[in-house]
C-alpha cells in the first residue's frame, strides 16, 4: 500500500489503544477478528474499487484533496453547532466528518455548502441519517473496524454499493488492505487520519469536539460509558498536540 502513514512511527498512539482496551475490558482478539472479517466482507462484494488498490486509491485521493488546499481542515465532531459549520464555510475550509455529524448540514440554509466542502466521512457504521445522506452523495468513507461493531458494519456495507472506501483498524498488527492511523472515537480518529496524511497540526480546527458532554450526533450509546470514551478522546487529541479541548 502507498505510503507509510500507520503509527509505527508514533508508538504512543498504539499504546493508548492498548490502554483503552484494558480500561474497558475489551479483547485485542475481537478487534483483530472484526478487522479481518471486514476486509474479507468488502472484498467479496466484487466491486472493482473495493480492492487493495481501490482502498489505497481512495486514501490517496482524500490525502491529495487535503494537501492541495491551503485553507484549514475542520474535523466536524458530534457536538458541532450550526454556527461553527457556517464559519468554516465562510473560511472555505475542507471538512472531515466524524460519522453522523453531517446531520448538522440539514440546518444550513443550503446544505450543499457543507457537502461540497466534505472530503471524507470517518465512520464505524453507526452514523444514522447523517451517514446515510453522505452515502447518497457518494462521499468517500474511511470505515473503521473494532471488536463490537460487526453488526453496524454489516448494515453499512449493505447500503454502500461501490462507494469509495478505505479501511482502518485499531490493532498493533499489520493487516493487508487496512491502516491504523491511531485514534479511538470517530472524531479523534479523523484528526489522526488528517495528521497521518500530512496535514499540519496548525491547519486543523476541531469543531464540536467536547469531552464534557455527549454530542447530539453521537450514535446510540450508554451516556456514562460514552463520557469515559470522551476522556480518552481528549487524551488522544492532546497526544497529537491539540490544546484547549473542553
Amino acid at each position: 500500500m502507498e505510503g507509510q502513514e500507520d503509527p509505527g512511527r508514533n508508538s504512543n498512539l498504539l499504546q493508548i489503544q492498548n490502554e483503552i482496551r484494558l480500561a474497558f475490558g475489551w479483547s485485542l482478539e475481537r478487534d483483530v477478528d472484526v478487522a479481518k472479517w471486514l476486509i474479507d466482507e468488502v472484498m467479496k462484494q466484487g466491486y472493482p474499487n473495493w480492492s487493495f488498490d481501490g482502498f489505497d486509491s481512495n486514501w490517496s485521493d482524500v490525502k491529495s484533496e487535503l494537501l492541495s488546499r491551503r485553507e484549514c481542515v475542520c474535523i466536524v465532531g458530534a457536538a458541532v453547532e450550526k454556527y461553527e459549520v457556517e464559519e468554516a464555510i465562510e473560511k472555505d475550509c475542507s471538512l472531515i466528518i466524524a460519522d453522523g455529524s453531517a446531520g448538522v448540514f440539514s440546518e444550513l440554509d443550503d446544505p450543499a455548502n457543507g457537502w461540497n466542502r466534505t472530503i471524507a466521512i470517518v465512520t464505524d457504521g453507526d452514523g444514522g441519517k447523517g451517514l446515510d445522506d453522505a452515502i447518497e452523495r457518494n462521499i468517500p468513507l474511511i470505515i473503521h473496524a473494532h471488536g463490537d461493531n460487526r453488526m453496524a458494519l454489516e448494515s453499512l456495507i449493505s447500503k454502500l454499493r461501490d462507494c469509495p472506501i478505505s479501511l482502518t483498524h485499531q490493532t498493533p498488527h499489520e493487516i493487508l488492505g487496512m491502516r491504523n492511523p491511531g485514534g479511538f472515537t470517530d472524531g479523534d480518529r479523523a484528526a489522526c487520519i488528517a495528521i497521518a496524511m500530512g496535514v499540519e497540526l496548525g491547519r486543523i480546527d476541531l469543531l464540536g469536539t467536547r469531552s464534557d458532554m455527549v454530542g447530539r450526533y453521537s450514535g446510540v450509546t450508554n451516556p456514562e460509558r460514552k463520557m469515559k470514551k470522551l476522556i480518552w478522546m481528549k487524551s488522544i487529541l492532546e497526544e497529537l498536540g491539540f490544546t484547549g479541548i473542553r
